[in-house]
């Protein structure tokens, strides 16, 4: 059986096809408004085979960002019914005159409030009322609203009351619902308010996608990537689309760790450069790093996801001048059409164009050759912007690159330097279609000494969608405190969480099976938690790790446990990758003038698929590869590892 994965991009839909071991790879343009479209059309040559698609999408991130999620009604208990409106009273900005607020995922007069209470120790103190209920679901009706969110006080200890309604409305229409205790059954309303309404709103738009999807690859099996690197069966994600975020990035890092154990380094630095932005993020100690909650469009989304820091900066990335005379870089991006100038059909500035017009990407080799561009075009685009800030052509491409390379290093000193860690003693890891381009520049500024640049770089993260694993977080609030036999009751606790993991992977039929438990621990008195793995010295490890974040430490018999999670995983699929061999080293070397530090230099040029582990590299150099441009600008120890990935170390 064939294994393939695919990540849609803003601006290319990445394949990678596992036969055997054998390993094919390919890229076409995205379409944005049918997603979908480019993946049928990629996998035409496969429909008379069986396969499992792993599929990393940007639909629900776009849906969430470009607010074009459907819209929802929300039964709350009687009281709350402006939660969400009033939130936390956070300010992004403390001394603003004009405080902004968060994005509303709801308008009021889609909130109906219904009685009902369950109590903080899980006793229902009054049931539904099933006439309110009854005028509800007619009002709920009269407004066509297809997506009901349901969100009870206390429903992550005792959810009879949401059960309930659920099930009435499960009799009374065919509607899209999301209770609270079952997306995420933990203590904190407005938190849970937000997951509730969010996943509601993204369940007809996903469900939409995945059953044209689904019936264009001849119902194959269908994996989804979640933002926690783990997979989950397309039927899981209908119900669950929140969990698909940051679908896309997650194989990325999965790839990386999978190299990284490969070449024994623990500690990276990876920089995912596409056509429309640039994904970081950091291995530490051999580990992905995953995040319990994450803000975006100003709003705490407390599911588990791999920390990434993103960036508008992409190949794509729009140049222009604002009305002082400024150059700026992005956000916003041309996208797969009209695409870069070089494409041919705007005339857009973009990053890729800056590169260009320095003489960097090659009009002969883009996409290996397969893909037709006009360096023409790039030339009178930029030409535009060079007027506009009184610079010449050139030095305007590379004006465009340093501001997008700024923005970029702003965002790895954030995941590395304010953190605590230094990235001197990191090993930077690009991928993406761009990652390489820019690698070398922000080695340089933030004086890394080591580069990996990995085969399959330009299809990086479908790449690592194939060895991908299933991966499901049971949780559970219980608030206790400390006692002596504290560890003994919390495996009890756990009991609960087990079967529900063993049912998950039974569904799959997954037979190789692993469970990890994790505590939410905390002072007595502190707002926020820390995550520790469930241990015989679970306690001593919070403490430590405490002391090591915020310098202080207190007794045993302050500490309390307020939440309790279980992560299920395992083997969906087995895939295996064969060794390739060699070519021989029969590359041809091209002299090129490359405009580079306010000046034309002479490069070395090489082909990727032309040079082996004894072939001798000489920088500065550029390096052609099919699905991306290697620049070097610096010198550089180059060399060829046995898993085909290009190490550079600084001399």
């Amino acid at each position: 059986m064939l294994i393939i994965g695919v990540d849609t991009g803003g601006t290319f839909t990445d394949f990678v096809i596992n036969d055997n071991g054998k390993i094919t790879t390919f890229k076409i343009l995205s379409d944005p408004k049918n997603p979908e479209k480019p993946i049928i059309q990629g996998l035409k040559p496969y429909l008379k085979r069986d396969f499992i698609l792993i599929h990393g999408t940007t639909v629900g991130t776009n849906a969430f960002l470009e607010d074009k999620m459907a819209e929802s009604g929300l039964i709350i208990t009687k009281g709350f019914g402006d939660i969400l409106k009033i939130g936390r009273q956070n300010r992004v900005n403390l001394f603003s005159l004009k405080p902004e607020k968060p994005q509303q995922l709801i308008e009021k007069r889609n909130v109906f409030e219904i009685s009902e209470r369950v109590l903080s120790n899980g006793k229902v103190l009054k049931g539904i009322n099933i006439k309110e209920l009854i005028t509800i679901v007619e009002k709920i009706k009269k407004r066509g609203l297809k997506t009901i969110a349901v969100l009870f006080l206390h429903s992550y200890k005792n959810n009879t009351n949401e059960k309930y309604v659920e099930n009435y409305l499960k009799n009374k229409g065919d509607f899209f619902i999301t209770i609270s205790s079952e997306i995420f059954p933990e203590y904190r309303e407005y938190e849970r308010g937000i997951i509730t309404v969010l996943n509601s709103s993204l369940m007809p738009v996903i469900y939409d996608y995945i059953e044209r999807l689904g019936s264009g690859i001849n119902k194959n099996k269908l994996y989804i990537m979640q933002s926690n690197g783990g997979v989950l069966s397309n039927n899981s994600i209908k119900k669950e689309p929140i969990r698909t975020l940051l679908s896309g990035p997650s194989g990325g890092l999965l790839a990386a760790k999978r190299i990284a154990e490969k070449i024994g380094e623990e500690n990276l630095i990876t920089l995912d450069m596409g056509g429309t932005s640039t994904d970081v993020s950091v291995i530490k100690n051999s580990s992905l790093i995953l995040s319990k909650e994450r803000v975006m469009n100003d709003l705490k989304i407390k599911i588990p996801m791999l920390d990434i820091e993103t960036v508008g900066a992409g190949g794509g990335s729009i140049a222009r001048v604002d009305r002082a005379g400024a150059l700026l870089v992005g956000p916003q991006s041309a996208g797969a059409f009209p695409g870069p100038a070089c494409y041919g059909n705007s005339e857009l500035p973009t990053i890729t164009d800056a590169f260009v017009v320095m003489n960097v990407i090659s009009d002969e080799y883009f996409l290996g050759g397969n893909m037709k561009i006009y360096p023409e075009h790039s030339f009178r685009a930029i030409k535009k912007i060079s007027k506009k800030i009184n610079k010449d052509v050139y030095q305007t491409a590379e004006g465009i690159i340093n501001i997008s390379i700024s923005s970029i290093e702003r965002a790895l000193r954030s995941i590395t330097v304010e953190k605590g860690d230094d990235p001197r003693y990191f090993t930077l890891l690009p991928f993406g279609g761009a990652g390489a381009l820019v690698s070398c520049i922000l080695a340089e500024k933030l004086d890394i000494k080591k580069i990996v640049i990995p085969d399959y770089q330009g299809v990086f993260s479908a790449y690592g969608m194939i060895f991908s694993r299933y991966s499901k977080e049971f949780s559970k609030s219980i608030l206790k405190g400390y006692e002596k036999d504290i560890y003994d009751i919390l495996v009890k606790e756990f009991k609960e969480l087990e079967l529900l993991g063993i049912d998950a992977l039974e569904r799959e039929s997954i037979k190789e099976r692993e469970f990890k438990r994790f505590v939410d621990m905390r002072y007595k008195g502190q707002s926020y938690e820390l995550t520790i793995e469930l241990s015989d010295d679970f306690i001593k490890n919070f403490h430590n790790e405490h002391e090591k974040l915020y310098s202080y430490r207190k007794d045993d018999n302050d500490i309390e446990i307020v939440n309790i999670r279980l992560v299920a995983s395992g083997k969906i699929f087995n895939a295996t990758e064969k060794q390739r061999n060699e070519k021989k080293n029969e590359f041809k070397l091209i002299k090129s003038k490359v405009f580079f530090n306010g000046k034309f230099r002479h490069f070395n040029v090489y082909k990727r698929a032309d040079i082996n582990s004894k072939s001798k590299l000489i920088t500065p150099a550029i390096i052609l590869s099919e699905f991306s441009t290697i620049f070097i600008p610096f010198k550089y120890k180059i060399s060829i590892d046995n898993n085909h990935n290009i190490i550079l170390e600084k001399n």
